[in-house]
């Protein structure tokens, strides 16, 4: 009798540990923690996380193990402060060319109302050398320019045409500064903020040569007077804008 109630005992034991053993080889398979040791090769979730997280910290210290080089930190700390000063001298140019193009834009707007008009209501400007032109330029025939009359605020059409020019000059400084800003520095921010792909010591130099080299003229706009007059890149010299 003792002998088959010990039978019985193994048999139980048996089945119980072959249940654990079924239950921990579909925890290992489907990669759940099952608070045991991990067994049957899988891993897990807890291991899995550790492990994911050391891969992530490696990747976040490529850049610090790069920056323990005095010569890489030197360079890296050099392109970070003159990124940031372009970026901010490229913003203030960009806001203060836009306030001075809505400027002209105003100013222009002004004199094509207060100009003389033509028999289809569009403005017209007398040139320096006596012709009558509409704002496109093109030019009226005499025995039309003769019946037109001129209002005495009329402008003229040498201002009028100064004005268009310095216009279609500050658009285009405008998209050059744009274009730096966005691209130039733009490429290098994206560049430089990637701490898994850190930039080698010759791309940091590439990148300070071109945030000086590939900087756009600079602009001295006085809308009043209706000039932008544009000069060579000067380093940390913001347009001035008169009034």
């Amino acid at each position: 009798m003792e002998d088959e109630l010990t039978s019985l005992e193994h048999a139980k034991n048996a089945d119980a540990r072959l249940r654990v053993d079924r239950d921990d080889y579909n925890d290992a398979i489907a990669g759940r923690d099952s608070g045991r040791m991990t067994r049957f090769g899988g891993k897990s979730r807890a291991r899995r996380e550790i492990e994911k997280k050391k891969a992530e910290k490696a990747f976040r210290d490529a850049l610090d193990l790069l920056l323990q080089d005095p010569e890489y930190r030197a360079l890296y700390e050099t392109l970070g402060e003159s990124l940031a000063t372009a970026e901010i001298e490229a913003d203030t140019v960009i806001a203060n060319l836009e306030a001075a193009l809505q400027d002209l834009d105003a100013q222009i707007a002004d004199m094509e109302a207060r100009a003389a008009k033509g028999p289809d209501g569009r403005p017209v400007f007398k040139t320096g050398d006596g012709q009558t032109v509409y704002a496109d330029g093109t030019v009226l025939r005499p025995e039309i320019a003769e019946g037109i009359i001129w209002p005495p605020n009329a402008p003229s059409g040498s201002n009028y045409f100064d004005a268009k020019d310095r216009r279609a000059d500050g658009a285009a400084l405008l998209a050059d500064w744009q274009g730096y800003r966005h691209d130039t520095l733009g490429g290098i921010r994206d560049r430089y903020d990637d701490r898994e792909n850190p930039m080698s010591k010759d791309a940091m130099r590439d990148a300070l040569d071109s945030v000086e080299n590939m900087r756009p003229a600079q602009a001295s706009v006085t809308p009043n007077e209706l000039e932008v007059s544009i000069s060579a890149p000067a380093p940390n010299n913001f347009p001035s804008f008169g009034s």
